[in-house]
């Protein structure tokens, strides 16, 4: 089945529609760049030369239905599925991405001056060089201005049809990102109160897509946390454990990691395991750990609903997890037994 790039595939998510919002849980207008759930259905764009056999979009949509059943339907979102078979499939999915972010309005540049601006972007015209020449680039973007959308771009779907498992996983994780953005102001810096910090966003996502594949039937979620300590798992190397044997000044809220290469030992897989401990040493429900403490940054801020939800302070959850995670293996996989 060849597949057109000027129709968009509309997922068919049947009662997916989250009911909870910043707005609906107390009546406190949320921050400017903080969303309310929407009842438009996420929309993928797939360029020709994937999804012969429908696939492709079959593996990624059973992660984005679960994700949205889970935490309710959050957009508009985009999912773009790209690869390098057809450039002309590539720049007209491009110029379709360029006209959902056109402001309508007598204050605004005509459309098509819009459009052409975007399109001459130099991190999208990289990122179009990407996608023909093949490389595994992308992952999740979202605006930060109206008009607000969450975008999911792969530079290169070839692989995520070739594992089926990955290309759920992704869907899973990247969808999870959207939640949390859509309850915190991104403009601002991650160490403020009505941002995240990236253990918060890429721990709690690595942790909650493991936890739904295994849900899912697709991997088992107590290996995965031991492989993120010995190897690293499908995120990076070394694991943890490495890591941990050779940096022992370490801090979970820092933000430099991303510009030291070391962000994916700290913030996917210690954040993973941080959000393990909350859940299964602190005790607390999954679903508040997830989900429902969102709700109340854009109102009383990061560290409070941190607090509120938790039972303990961020400093507190810091010093109790730095103690527990520096442990032995059969240790810390106590916690699951």
């Amino acid at each position: 089945m060849k597949t057109l790039a000027s129709i968009a595939i509309a997922l068919l998510l049947v009662g997916c529609v989250g009911k909870n919002s910043p707005q609906s849980q107390d009546n406190t207008p949320a921050s400017p760049n903080v969303e309310a759930s929407v009842t438009v259905e996420p929309i993928l764009f797939v360029a020709d030369g994937l999804n012969a056999d429908g696939t492709l979009v079959k593996n990624y949509q059973r992660g984005l239905q679960y994700a949205i059943d889970y935490f309710g339907n959050y957009g508009p979102y985009y999912v773009y599925l790209l690869g390098p078979d057809s450039e002309q499939s590539v720049r007209e999915i491009y110029r379709q991405r360029a006209m959902t972010r056109v402001n309508k309005g007598p204050r605004f540049p005509a459309a098509e001056e819009q459009v052409k601006e975007f399109l001459n972007r130099q991190n999208v015209t990289t990122e179009i060089k990407s996608v023909l020449s093949g490389k595994a680039e992308g992952g999740l973007t979202w605006t930060q201005e109206p008009p607000i959308l969450y975008e999911d771009v792969t530079t290169n779907a070839k692989g995520r049809e070739k594992d089926p498992v990955e290309n759920t996983w992704g869907a899973l994780h990247e969808y999870h990102h959207v939640f949390q953005m859509a309850h915190c102001d991104t403009r601002q810096e991650r160490t403020s109160e009505k941002n995240i910090n990236s253990w918060i966003a890429e721990g709690m996502a690595t942790y909650s897509s493991a936890k739904f594949m295994e849900n899912l039937g697709l991997i088992d979620f107590k290996d995965y946390m031991l492989e993120l300590r010995k190897s690293g798992a499908n995120i990076g190397r070394p694991g943890i454990n490495e890591f941990l044997a050779t940096t022992q000044d370490w801090q979970l809220y820092n933000e430099s990691y991303w510009d030291s290469g070391t962000s994916a030992q700290v913030y996917y897989m210690l954040g993973a395991w941080a959000t393990a401990y909350l859940v299964y040493v602190q005790q607390i429900d999954t679903a508040i750990v997830l989900k429902n403490w969102y709700y109340d940054i854009p109102r009383i801020g990061k560290s409070a609903a941190f607090k509120k939800h938790m039972g303990l302070s961020l400093a507190e959850f810091y010093q109790k997890f730095d103690t527990f995670i520096r442990q032995t293996d059969n240790e810390v996989m106590a916690i699951f037994r």
